[in-house]
């Protein structure tokens, strides 16, 4: 169950991770459940579970998504606009 204030705008199966422009800190176990490799642990997720946690390195995952945003949300620029800051 997602907390109040997390939004997600970004939701991907495991396999197509794009840890380059994406941060994820949710892994949602899909209807059936998985079994996801996170940072070299493999962790069994029950069907419609999830957990949050930063993910920072992932394989396998059939069956399981990752939630989170675009990085640039995260540690882009503050200016507003597409224009530099004055």
């Amino acid at each position: 169950m997602a907390k109040i204030n997390e939004v997600h705008s970004v939701i991907v199966p495991a396999g197509s991770a794009d840890l380059v422009n994406h941060v994820y800190t949710e892994v949602y176990g899909g209807t059936a459940g998985c079994t996801i490799t996170l940072k070299g642990t493999s962790v069994s997720m029950g069907g419609s579970s999830s957990i949050f946690i930063n993910v920072k390195s992932v394989s396998g995952g059939s069956g399981c998504y990752l939630l989170g945003v675009k990085k640039d949300v995260t540690s882009g620029s503050t200016s507003l606009s597409g224009y530099p800051n004055p």
